[in-house]
């Protein structure tokens, strides 16, 4: 049975990573969500449905489009075979539990992210508030009343994100964090919780640091996107959570 589960997650995972992804390129260029249908960027041909088969269609294409035999990203094919995966093993860890559901939730942002920022530099409010009306949901079915301490997690990560960047802004004299980083912030602290959130910044800290120096591609002020790796480190802390609160107890 758990088979079965797992075969169904990971065919769901694909299909909304497919269209996490197909998010994450139109949500930055201003396309709507629901029109035109699916199209090649770079030929502007609309892609028939066994095209657009999750995971699929780009091995079959060989990562090219079938019009124009222009590369396809392979960020694309990616982020579906991410978001498949980690559906799997958030189940595999939290069975149907409300880490399941967190998890997931904060799988399905790092999804849409991965594609944004990286590319385009862009943290989406639209994805934020997503999160953040999910998350609360999820908090107070399972809670109850004890969720309203963890929106005052994310209340106080928010200030202290804001207070980071203000310092920083201060020091280099010029802008240090985006918004979209210090939101995302606040909503990794609404499913993880304050301890959680820190361990979150430390993860995305240092992974971003060793990304940084393997890869040339930043922005114009030297810059990498930071959003992703917040939202990997945040997934960090929830899947390794008891080993992580061991730890801060064992040292201080």
């Amino acid at each position: 049975m758990k088979l079965y589960i797992k075969i169904i997650l990971f065919i769901l995972g694909s299909i909304i990573g497919s269209f996490l992804g197909c998010m994450g390129y139109r949500i930055p260029n201003k396309i709507k969500t629901t029109y035109p249908n699916s199209y090649c960027p770079n030929c502007k041909k609309e892609l028939r449905w066994y095209m657009n088969i999750p995971i699929f269609s780009y091995l079959f294409l060989r990562g090219r489009c079938s019009y124009c035999k222009k590369p396809i990203g392979i960020i694309y094919f990616f982020t579906e075979i991410l978001c498949a995966l980690l559906f799997v093993l958030n189940y595999k860890l939290f069975d149907f539990s409300i880490n399941f559901y967190i998890s997931t939730i904060l799988t399905c942002i790092f999804i849409v992210t991965i594609i944004s920022d990286f590319l385009y530099y862009y943290v989406s409010d639209r994805v934020i508030l997503f999160g953040i009306i999910s998350l609360i949901i999820i908090q107070f079915y399972y809670l109850r009343y004890d969720a309203l301490k963890y929106i005052l997690f994310s209340i106080i990560m928010f200030c202290v994100m804001y207070g980071i960047k203000l310092i920083g802004n201060y020091i280099f004299k010029k802008e240090s964090l985006g918004d979209g980083d210090i939101k995302l912030m606040g909503v990794i602290a609404l499913g993880v919780g304050l301890i959680n959130s820190f361990v979150s910044l430390f993860v995305a800290a240092v992974s971003g640091l060793i990304f940084s120096t393997f890869i040339k591609s930043k922005n114009n002020e030297g810059i990498i996107p930071f959003g992703p790796f917040l939202l990997f480190g945040a997934l960090i802390s929830i899947y390794f959570n008891n080993y992580i609160i061991e730890l801060i107890y064992k040292f201080f």
